[in-house]
């Protein structure tokens, strides 16, 4: 069963703000943590599958 319109209504609120380090539009509001760079930790967000390494 679809609720139907009453329940989209908490859908078209902006969750994700702009970041004040990385300037990207990804700092969550509610979770306080941007998904770029990881603001407010004060190492920058990285993984090691982003850039895989070239042999």
């Amino acid at each position: 069963m679809v609720k139907g319109t009453p329940s989209m209504g908490k859908y078209n609120k902006p969750q994700h703000i702009r970041c004040r380090r990385c300037g990207h539009r990804s700092f969550h509001k509610s979770k306080k943590r941007c998904a770029y760079c990881g603001y407010p930790s004060p190492k920058w967000r990285s993984y090691n599958w982003l850039n895989p390494k070239k042999r």
